[in-house]
């Protein structure tokens, strides 16, 4: 499947990931898992255009970046499963980009493995509670010849 990739996204996204390591290693007050959450929730329009640009990003060394820049107070692992965690619905991307996430929770499923697994469960929860809050057409009331009762 040849998939065409925006190079200069690529390039504009490993520099942003890079400037909010930077800023996380420069950061002159406490750091602790909570910030380094805030921080991933932040990135997630980044990540999301990554897969809609085709970018499959390394996010195997973007944890690594991270953690290192957060003093190790939150683990690689950690830092990988809150940034798929955040990955859209495969049923709202089109098939290449579905090929790209597929490429970046396969390095987190051979590094850790579970990835895929807690995802599905994600989006079946997802696809449940969509279905539950779509409006339903008026059922008949049993018994009432349709008219509402009292």
């Amino acid at each position: 499947m040849a998939i065409k990739v925006d190079i200069q996204f690529g390039q504009l996204f490993e520099i942003e990931m890079d400037g909010w390591c930077y800023g996380l290693q420069k950061y002159e007050g406490e750091i602790f898992p909570g910030l380094v959450h805030s921080i991933i929730r932040e990135l997630v329009p980044s990540f999301h255009a990554a897969i809609r640009h085709n970018y499959a990003f390394n996010i195997l060394e973007l944890a690594q970046k991270v953690s290192k820049s957060a003093k190790y107070l939150i683990s690689e692992k950690e830092v990988c499963f809150a940034i798929i965690a955040f990955f859209p619905n495969p049923a709202d991307l089109n098939e290449e980009q579905q090929f790209t996430m597929a490429q970046i929770i396969d390095q987190v499923e051979q590094q850790y493995g579970g990835a895929l697994q807690r995802l599905q469960a994600k989006w079946q929860r997802e696809s449940t509670r969509k279905k539950n809050s779509s409006p339903r057409p008026p059922s008949p009331q049993s018994g009432s010849g349709g008219q509402e009762a009292a």
